[in-house]
């Protein structure tokens, strides 16, 4: 189902913001993936940011004189890449590895499973839910390598990223 928002061109003020507003925090954010089949990546998310979006088909009308610009007729939804820590049993990232080998081994008739919604979840400065962005049929296509190295002197745990592809996000 596509995502459909009205759109009101009306030059009117449309803004609720009030004299006293809040700033969104960096770092108080949550990912829910699916807490059923996923439950130990959303726990251990890092970094995560909003990608990028661009418009695709932007073409200019040709007039005497001067090139016109039209509007564009595509939206481009850039990958986004979360980074998680991964537990001493490897059980997050195996989470990520059966998913991505699932992807190509099941049978293509057959798309259960292979997508997931994924949620982004602002939090407010009182650790409150603020705004929801939901990545719609969400799969991972990159998963980093886990570097293991005995010459580091300084316990550091590993860190593993994942690249995923999803048909658009929406803010709920």
């Amino acid at each position: 189902m596509p995502y459909e928002i009205t759109n009101n061109f009306n030059v009117e003020q449309t803004s609720t913001l009030k004299p006293a507003m809040s700033f969104a925090n960096g770092v108080s954010f949550r990912l829910a993936i699916d807490k059923l089949k996923y439950p130990n990546v959303e726990y251990a998310v890092q970094t995560i940011a909003l990608p990028d979006i661009s418009m695709a088909g932007t073409q200019n009308f040709r007039a005497p004189q001067r090139n016109i610009a039209m509007t564009p007729d595509s939206i481009t939804y850039n990958p986004f890449e979360l980074t998680f820590l991964v537990d001493e049993y490897l059980t997050n990232y195996i989470e990520i590895h059966d998913w991505m080998l699932g992807l190509v081994t099941q049978d293509d008739a057959t798309n259960q499973g292979k997508f997931r919604d994924m949620t982004l979840q602002i939090m407010s400065s009182h650790s409150n839910v603020a705004k929801e962005i939901k990545f719609v049929n969400a799969f991972p296509v990159n998963l980093s390598s886990l570097p293991f190295d005995t010459t580091i002197t300084d316990t550091n745990y590993l860190v593993a990223s994942v690249t995923f592809e999803y048909h658009y996000f929406k803010f709920l």
